[in-house]
């Protein structure tokens, strides 16, 4: 954890702050390892604070890696107490420019902030730890992996529930339930949308019951040891006909090219492109309606985007999403996504089940 830290530490200079306050709780599970709902993390040039309400005693002093534990008690709400530990506690010394993850500063904290130190200024970023999680370590990666593996067992589970009846509801509750029997947490309300609905790329569970010949799009995923997967298979109950069939074998093909797209120095955008060219080329430019994925980290949809206004460049130890679709209003939609982790020499498949067009 204290090297999370440091990696944060190192970009005081070219962002050019002093301290560093973090308020997003991933960010923060990420930089010293609290999993609690409420705190604030203050990083300064040579130590870090960490503040949270006495609900939280324990846990933080069991978790807290690289930062010196603060509680307060009172029923103060974190940004109160936070700037009262700042004017009162001497072991917290701290001046110069402090810089704020803006999308995730409220206006009264900040305005709190400019009013109790006038002298230090705020420098609004966006994405600085964000951009330092992409690049997952060796136990990232093993947690990633087994909730994958999860996904991919709970989806075998319930596949044979998929068919004539079942309601959509119903699927989407049962694979929350078996994902938690695993072990793991829901990292989403999965996504059940069969007939029209799958052309909902959203389309989370309704009570609609499934009929014959329908498609069914599947989009599940899991948290295990704070890390997420995210895959989504499309299934035919019944036989597909020749309209389903070409959907789908568009979708199948432009995925498995712009997996074989990804690797270390390729931009993103240039992935997304392999997809969409050939999406377009067959005439469904217009139905592939959202960007081709997105980095999984603490958050199911985390950094990099791999779309097409994307500039980041892959390197090794990224995982990404891949996630071609097409949607047609009124009739159906086919969205297939794996978890793709980028190598030295290209990228890995997490996913193992299997892509193969299902007739149930």
């Amino acid at each position: 954890m204290e090297q999370r830290i440091a990696s944060l530490r190192r970009r005081f200079r070219s962002l050019g702050v002093a301290n560093f306050l973090v308020k997003r709780l991933s960010n923060i599970r990420w930089l010293c390892g609290y999993t609690g709902s409420n705190g604030i993390l203050l990083v300064t040039g040579r130590d870090a604070h960490f503040i949270t309400d006495g609900r939280y005693t324990n846990q933080a002093r069991e978790q807290i890696r690289g930062a010196q534990v603060h509680i307060y008690s009172g029923g103060a709400n974190v940004a109160d107490a936070f700037i009262k530990e700042l004017k009162t506690n001497r072991t917290i010394k701290f001046r110069g420019r402090i810089g704020i993850e803006a999308p995730f500063m409220t206006v009264d904290f900040y305005q709190l902030l400019k009013r109790t130190f006038p002298n230090c200024g705020l420098m609004e970023t966006e994405n600085i730890i964000e951009d330092l999680m992409m690049r997952k370590d060796e136990s990232e990666i093993k947690s990633i992996r087994k909730a994958v593996k999860i996904t991919d067992e709970v989806f075998k589970a319930i596949l044979p529930q998929i068919k004539p009846g079942a309601i959509e509801r119903d699927l989407a509750a049962e694979i929350i339930y078996l994902s938690m029997k695993s072990g793991a947490q829901n990292a989403f309300d999965p996504i059940i949308a069969s007939g029209p609905r799958s052309a909902l790329p959203h389309g989370i569970a309704s009570d609609r019951k499934i009929g014959k010949n329908e498609f069914v799009t599947v989009d599940m995923g899991c948290f295990l040891d704070g890390y997420p997967s995210d895959m989504t298979r499309t299934v035919v109950v019944g036989r597909a006909n020749p309209k389903q069939r070409e959907i789908y074998q568009l979708v199948h093909e432009a995925q498995a090219r712009a997996i074989a797209a990804v690797k270390s120095g390729a931009r993103c955008s240039d992935v997304d492109a392999v997809a969409r060219d050939y999406i377009t080329g067959a005439g469904y430019g217009d139905n592939f309606t959202h960007g081709l994925g997105h980095g999984l980290s603490l958050e199911v949809h985390g950094r990099p985007t791999v779309s097409k206004i994307s500039k980041t460049v892959l390197k090794p130890g990224m995982v990404v999403t891949i996630e071609p679709g097409i949607y047609i209003d009124g009739f159906g939609g086919v969205r297939i996504e794996d978890d793709v982790l980028v190598t030295e020499n290209g990228c890995e498949v997490l996913n193992r089940t299997p892509k193969d067009l299902i007739e149930l």
